[in-house]
């Protein structure tokens, strides 16, 4: 339970959440130990806590964290009252049929793994999903 945040800034907290969606419920909950004990970052106490991730519309591995998943599980625990601490959640969107530049990612293995094969800047298009019922509202499409 160190005390170590992805950014602070005059008693806030921002965690950047793109990796899996059970952090969010481990750095909601240390963030909440933070307010309470008013631990200090950049000599302010604890006061805020803004959550940053990516909208659905964002395809990527299984059990990461989108921000309808966070806006769920947020409006449950703050039902029952869980937190005391200010929360705020920042999606991030993109306009549908925008050429945006992006990292493309291929690890050594294709499940579980952090040992990267390569990287390559790519663009890419976002586009509507294939149906309806779509698990992703919309879709990148790679551009070569």
């Amino acid at each position: 339970m160190g005390t170590e945040v992805d950014f602070a800034k005059a008693g806030i907290i921002i965690e950047i959440q793109f990796s899996n969606y059970p952090f969010l419920l481990n750095n909601t909950l240390r963030s909440e130990l933070f307010f309470k004990a008013k631990t200090e970052f950049v000599r302010y106490p604890t006061n805020l806590v803004i959550l940053v991730t990516k909208a659905l519309m964002f395809p990527a591995s299984n059990s990461t964290l989108y921000y309808e998943q966070a806006v769920n599980q947020l409006t449950a625990l703050i039902k029952y009252q869980v937190f005391d601490v200010p929360i705020r959640l920042v999606g991030l969107f993109e306009q549908q049929n925008t050429i945006v530049p992006i990292i493309w990612t291929e690890y050594l293995s294709k499940r579980y793994s952090r040992t990267v094969n390569t990287r390559v800047s790519r663009q890419c298009q976002i586009i509507a999903g294939r149906s309806a019922r779509s698990r992703c509202l919309f879709m990148i499409k790679i551009l070569k």
